[in-house]
C-alpha cells in the first residue's frame, strides 16, 4: 500500500501501542515475581532468628534440627554458626540448578537492629541474595546467605499467554479495518480520477454501496460530487464572460492594449490595428513607445520604463505615425501579492478638442487684452473723473454758509448734495470700495496706533523678505498710544507708503517710525502750510474734542517711513513737493466750481507720472487733518512723513519698567545704524544697561571683554546678534577669498593686492570676533533675523539659545532677555546677599520679589482692562506681563514658562480667543492654572471655559477678593 501512506502509519501506530501494552504487563508481572522472592527469603531470616532465639544454649544438634526444618526447603543457604569458644560450624544447601557456595563468607553489617531482648540481627538485601547475622547475648554468632527463590514461570498458566493472544487478536482486527478502509479510499480515488469539469451536467451521486462504507465516506463523496458541478458551472460562466469581455475589447471603438511589466505589448484590439495599421502578432516585440511618443521627457522616459509606474497616469501623447494627439491612461494591475504584472492601456483621441482648446486659448487672450485696456481705461477715468470731485466737495464742505446770502446757501447746498450724488454714482459705476469714501464717512474714533503700527508692519513683512530689504518699526516710549482718528484711513495711508517704498527700495532698509513732535520741530519749509492747517478750515474735517485733556508739549504725530532706495530726482521731488502743498492749500481757498476744475486738473497733470497709492494716501491724510512731507536724495534715500494732529492723546505705556530689567547688560550688534540709534534709545527708557556695535573687530572685542569683566558682579550680560550683519561678513569673506585666487593666478597691479589684503584681513577680524562671541557659553546669544527660523543654517541656530523675528516686538525682546538672564540673576541677586547680608537688606527684599513674588500672565486685547488688571495684581503682590491676544500669549509663555504661575484669559480676543489658546496650552501637556475673564457671567459660558481645560472662571469687573481667593487656591507655594 504505497498510495495508502496514513493507513500505513496508523496500522503502524496502532501495533506500537498493542506492543508497549504488552511488554508493560509482563515486565510488571515479572518485577512482582521477583519482590516475592525477596520477601519470602526476608519472611525465612526472620523466621531463622526466631527459631534461634528460642534457643537458650544453642548448640551444634540444636541448630543442625533447625536447618532441618521445612521453612528452609527449596531455598540454598549458607549458614555459619559460631560459638563464644571460637568453634564454628557450616551449614550450607544448593539446589540442582545453582551453583555451588565458594568458600566461607562472613557478611560484614555495621548496625543490627534490636529484635527482642535477647537477640540482634541485622541483614542486608540484593537482586540475588539476603545476607544477614544474629547474634545471641550468650555471645553465638549466626551467619547467614539466603538466595532468592529461582522464577518459576508456568507458560502452561493463563496469565502468561492470555496477554498475547489478546494482543494478536486485537492485532488481526486492525488490520482488518484498515483493509476495509483501504478499499473504500481506492473507490473513492477511482470516483474521483473519473470526474471532469466537462462531464457533468447535472449532479449524480457517488457510486459507493451504502452498506459497505461508512458515513463520513458517503458524506466526503456527496461533496465532491457537487464541487464538481459547482467548478463545471464557474468554468462555463468564466468561458461566457470570456468570450463577453473578448467581443467587447475587440468591437470596442478606442484603441485599446496589455503591457507586460517588462514592457512588451501583449495584445492590442482591432481598433488598436485599425488606428495605428499594425496587425497583431503573438510573436510579435512590440512596445508602447514605438507608437506614441510624449513632448515631456521625464513622461517619455516614464513610459519607457512602465515597471517604475505603480499608479493610474494620465498623459497627452501623439502618434508617430499620424502625429494626432491622444489622451493615454494606463492602470497597473497587481498579483496576489503586490507585484505588478502588467498593465492595461487605453487610447483616446483628443485631437480635435486640443484644436479647439488652443482656438479658444487665443480667444480668451484677446479678451483679456480688451479687459485689460478697459480696465486701464476705467482707472484713468476714475482717477480723472473722482479728483475734480473730491476737490469739489473739499472746497464747498467748509464753507462758512452763515456769511452767505440766502440764495447763495442755495446754490452752495445743491452742489454740495450734487458732487455727493455724482461721486456715490461713480463710485458704485467703477466698483470702488472703502478706499475713495469721502470724509462724510469719516469714523472718528479712539485707535491705538501703536497696534496699527504694528499691523501693517507685519502685513508688509512677507514683500519686503521677497526683496530682500530689512524692514524695521519702532515706537518712541514717550508718544501717546491712542489718538482720535479714522482707523480704516490711517492704516491705508501706512500700507500705501510702505508698499510704494518697498517698491522702490531694492536694497537695504525700509523702517517705520512713529514719534510725537510738536509745531516747532517741523520742517521750516512746512510753515505755511502748517499754520494753515492749524488756524485754517482743515481741522475742522476732524470732531473737535477740546473737552478732553490733551499734551499741549505734543501737536502732531509723526508716521515716518524711510528707505534706503533709488531716491527722487530733483524734478520729481518738486512736482510731488508741489502737488502735496498745492492741494492742501487749494482745499482752504475759495474758489467757484470752474476755477477748482481748472486748479486741480493742473495740479494732477503735474503728478500724473506719479504713483497713485501716494495721491490716495495724501488725499486721506488731508481728510484727517494732516499732510505729508517728503525727503528724498537721489541715490541714497527717501523718508515720507505722515503728520496727524495729536486729537485726545491717551499715554498708554507700550514698554512697562521692570526694575530686573536694570540688573541687565545687553551687548547687541546691529547692521542698521538707524535701528541702533532706536534700540539705544529704549534702553535708555527702559534703564537697561546696554553697548551697541555696528562693527565688530578685536578692538571692540577687548573692549566688550573689559566691560564684561568690570560688570560681572553685578550686570548679566546677553548678546543679541543682527544675522544681516553675520551674513554679510560671512559672505563678504567667502567672496574675497575667491578673488584672492583668482588676484593670485592673474597679472593684477601690486596697489589692488594690498587694498583687496587689507580689507580681507579685516573681515576675517571680524569674523574671528564673532566666533568668539558665539563660543562663550556663558554669555546667552539671541539671534534677530529678518529671515524665517527654517531658513537659518542649523549650526549658527545651535549655538543660540533664543531667536526673534524682524520687525522686532520689543515686548518678546524683554520676555527673552529676563527668561534667558534668570540664571545669571539669580546667582548675582545671591551672590549680593551673601557678602550684603548684615548692611543691605534691600538687595534681600529685591531676590525675594524677583523668585517668590509668582508671574501672572495677563491675556487681555483692551488697554484698559491690560492696566486695571496689572494694577490690582501689584497690589496684592504678584508681578504680571501682558499679551494682546491668544497667539502672543502662547508665544510668550513659551519663552517664560518657568517664571509663569497662572494666566488670567480673556475669552474674547481678535487673532486666537481665549479659548483655542486654552486648547492650544493643553494640547502641549502644559497643566499650568489658567483663569478664564469674561463678562458674560452665564452658566453656558462658564461650562464652555471649564470644558476646554481652564479651572477657573471669574466675571468682569473683577472683584479683588475673588480674584485673591482664586490665586491663592490656584498658585502652588
Amino acid at each position: 500500500m504505497p498510495q495508502f501512506q496514513s493507513l500505513q502509519r496508523l496500522l503502524a501506530f496502532y501495533t506500537l501501542t498493542l506492543l508497549a501494552m504488552l511488554s508493560l504487563y509482563y515486565f510488571i508481572m515479572f518485577h512482582e515475581m521477583k519482590n516475592e522472592s525477596k520477601q519470602h527469603s526476608v519472611e525465612t531470616f526472620h523466621t531463622l532468628q526466631y527459631q534461634i532465639s528460642e534457643l537458650n544454649n544453642p548448640i551444634n544438634p540444636a541448630v543442625k534440627k533447625i536447618v532441618e526444618k521445612p521453612f528452609l526447603a527449596g531455598i540454598s543457604y549458607q549458614l555459619i554458626f559460631m560459638m563464644p569458644s571460637g568453634q564454628t560450624f557450616i551449614y550450607h544447601q544448593t539446589e540442582a540448578d545453582e551453583p555451588e557456595f565458594t568458600g566461607i563468607m562472613f557478611p560484614s553489617i555495621e548496625t543490627s537492629l534490636l529484635s527482642n531482648k535477647n537477640t540482634h540481627s541485622t541483614y542486608t538485601l540484593s537482586n540475588e541474595k539476603l545476607v544477614g547475622t544474629i547474634e545471641l547475648k550468650s555471645g553465638h554468632k549466626f551467619y547467614t546467605i539466603l538466595r532468592h527463590k529461582p522464577l518459576n514461570i508456568n507458560w502452561v498458566s493463563y496469565r502468561y499467554w492470555l496477554p498475547l493472544m489478546t494482543a494478536i487478536m486485537f492485532f488481526t482486527l486492525a488490520l482488518l479495518y484498515t483493509l476495509k478502509r483501504r478499499a473504500n479510499w481506492v473507490q473513492l480515488l477511482l470516483y474521483t480520477d473519473n470526474l471532469s469539469s466537462h462531464a457533468k451536467e447535472a449532479y449524480t451521486p457517488p457510486p459507493f454501496v451504502s452498506k459497505e462504507s461508512t458515513p463520513e465516506f458517503l458524506q466526503l463523496g456527496h461533496a465532491l460530487s457537487r464541487i464538481n458541478y459547482q467548478l463545471h458551472n464557474n468554468h462555463r460562466h468564466i468561458t461566457t464572460l470570456k468570450h463577453r469581455l473578448e467581443r467587447l475589447v475587440d468591437h470596442a471603438p478606442l484603441p485599446m492594449l496589455m503591457v507586460m511589466r517588462q514592457g512588451q505589448i501583449s495584445f492590442f484590439n482591432q481598433r488598436f490595428e485599425q488606428v495605428f495599421s499594425t496587425a497583431f502578432q503573438n510573436d510579435s516585440n512590440y512596445k508602447l513607445t514605438d507608437f506614441v511618443f510624449t513632448e515631456d521627457e521625464s513622461t517619455q522616459l516614464l513610459l519607457q520604463q512602465l515597471e517604475n509606474l505603480r499608479v493610474t497616469r494620465t498623459f497627452m501623447v501623439y502618434g508617430l505615425a499620424n502625429k494626432k494627439a491622444y489622451q493615454l491612461h494606463i492602470t497597473p494591475w497587481f498579483g496576489e501579492h503586490g507585484q505588478v504584472h502588467g498593465f492595461t492601456v487605453l487610447l483616446n483621441n483628443v485631437n480635435d478638442l486640443i484644436s479647439q482648446n488652443e482656438q479658444l486659448q487665443q480667444q480668451n487672450i484677446e479678451i483679456q487684452r480688451q479687459l485689460d485696456e478697459f480696465n486701464a481705461l476705467k482707472s484713468t477715468m476714475g482717477h480723472d473723473l473722482r479728483l475734480p470731485l473730491e476737490a469739489m466737495i473739499d472746497t464747498l464742505e467748509p464753507i462758512d454758509t452763515s456769511v452767505l446770502t440766502v440764495k447763495e446757501h442755495q446754490i452752495v447746498n445743491t452742489l454740495i448734495e450734487t458732487s455727493h450724488a455724482m461721486l456715490i454714482m461713480l463710485n458704485e459705476m467703477l466698483d470702488i470700495g472703502e478706499i475713495e469714501v469721502r470724509k462724510t464717512r469719516l469714523n472718528i474714533e479712539t485707535v491705538d496706533i501703536y497696534k496699527i503700527g504694528q499691523h501693517v508692519s507685519h502685513l508688509v513683512t512677507k514683500d519686503a523678505r521677497q526683496h530682500g530689504l530689512e524692514l524695521l518699526y519702532f515706537f518712541t516710549p514717550d508718544c501717546p498710544r491712542l489718538i482720535d482718528t479714522d482707523h480704516k484711513r490711517l492704516q491705508t495711508i501706512l500700507r500705501n507708503l510702505l508698499d510704494n517704498a518697498i517698491r522702490y527700495t531694492s536694497s537695504g532698509y525700509v523702517v517705520l517710525t512713529i514719534e510725537a513732535v510738536n509745531t516747532e520741530q517741523l520742517s521750516a519749509k512746512n510753515t505755511i502750510l502748517v499754520n494753515d492747517l492749524v488756524n485754517g478750515t482743515t481741522n475742522k474735517l476732524v470732531p473737535d474734542n477740546t473737552n478732553r485733556k490733551t499734551n499741549p508739549a505734543h501737536d502732531w504725530v509723526r508716521f515716518s517711513i524711510q528707505d534706503s532706495g533709488i531716491g527722487l530726482e530733483t524734478t520729481q521731488r518738486d512736482k510731488l513737493h508741489s502737488y502735496f502743498n498745492q492741494t492742501a492749500q487749494l482745499g482752504n481757498t475759495q474758489l467757484d466750481q470752474s476755477s477748482y476744475s481748472q486748479k486741480a486738473s493742473q495740479i494732477h497733470t503735474q503728478v500724473s507720472q506719479a504713483d497713485v497709492g501716494l495721491t490716495t494716501a495724501h488725499s486721506f491724510a488731508k481728510l484727517l487733518g494732516g499732510f505729508i512731507d517728503l525727503h528724498s536724495t537721489p541715490d541714497i534715500g527717501s523718508t515720507f512723513d505722515l503728520y496727524l494732529p495729536c486729537q485726545n492723546p491717551n499715554y498708554q505705556p507700550i514698554y512697562h519698567l521692570n526694575q530686573q530689567l536694570t540688573r541687565l547688560h545687553l551687548i547687541a550688534i546691529i547692521n542698521q545704524p538707524l535701528a541702533a540709534e532706536h534700540l539705544k534709545r529704549l534702553c535708555t527708557h527702559l534703564s537697561i544697561t546696554v553697548t551697541i556695535f555696528t562693527s565688530t573687530d578685536s578692538v571692540t572685542l577687548q573692549q566688550l571683554n573689559d566691560e564684561l569683566m568690570q560688570n560681572q558682579r553685578t550686570l548679566a550680560p546677553i548678546l543679541l546678534l543682527d544675522y544681516d550683519y553675520y551674513e554679510s561678513i560671512t559672505l563678504a569673506l567667502s567672496n574675497q577669498l575667491k578673488d584672492e585666487k583668482s588676484i593670485h593666478a592673474n597679472m593684477v597691479e601690486e596697489q589692488i593686492k594690498e587694498d583687496l589684503a587689507n580689507t580681507l584681513s579685516s573681515n576675517i577680524d571680524k569674523q574671528h570676533t564673532l566666533n568668539h562671541l558665539l563660543a562663550n557659553v556663558s554669555l546667552p546669544k539671541i539671534l534677530l533675523s529678518m529671515k524665517s527660523e527654517r531658513r537659518i543654517a542649523s549650526m549658527l541656530l545651535d549655538r543660540c539659545d533664543g531667536f526673534l523675528t524682524k520687525p522686532l516686538d520689543v515686548n518678546l525682546l524683554l520676555s527673552e532677555l529676563l527668561r534667558l538672564t534668570l540664571p545669571t540673576r539669580q546667582i548675582l541677586i545671591q551672590a549680593a546677599d551673601i557678602k550684603y547680608n548684615d548692611s543691605v537688606v534691600v538687595s534681600a527684599d529685591n531676590r525675594s520679589d524677583e523668585i517668590i513674588s509668582p508671574l501672572i500672565l495677563v491675556v487681555e486685547d483692551s488697554p484698559t482692562n491690560q492696566k486695571i488688571a496689572c494694577k490690582m495684581l501689584a497690589k496684592l503682590g504678584y508681578r504680571s506681563v501682558v499679551a494682546e491676544d491668544g497667539q502672543q500669549a502662547l508665544d510668550i509663555l513659551q519663552a517664560q514658562r518657568q517664571e509663569i504661575d497662572l494666566i488670567l484669559m480673556d475669552c474674547r480676543m481678535p487673532v486666537m480667543d481665549g479659548l483655542q489658546a486654552t486648547q492650544a496650552i493643553r494640547a502641549q501637556g502644559d497643566d499650568i492654572p489658567i483663569v478664564a475673564l469674561t463678562a458674560n457671567n452665564t452658566e453656558e459660558d462658564r461650562s464652555a471655559c471649564l470644558k476646554v481645560g481652564m479651572d477657573e472662571f471669574l466675571a468682569k469687573p473683577i472683584n479683588k477678593d475673588k480674584l485673591q481667593d482664586v490665586l491663592t487656591a490656584l498658585i502652588k507655594p
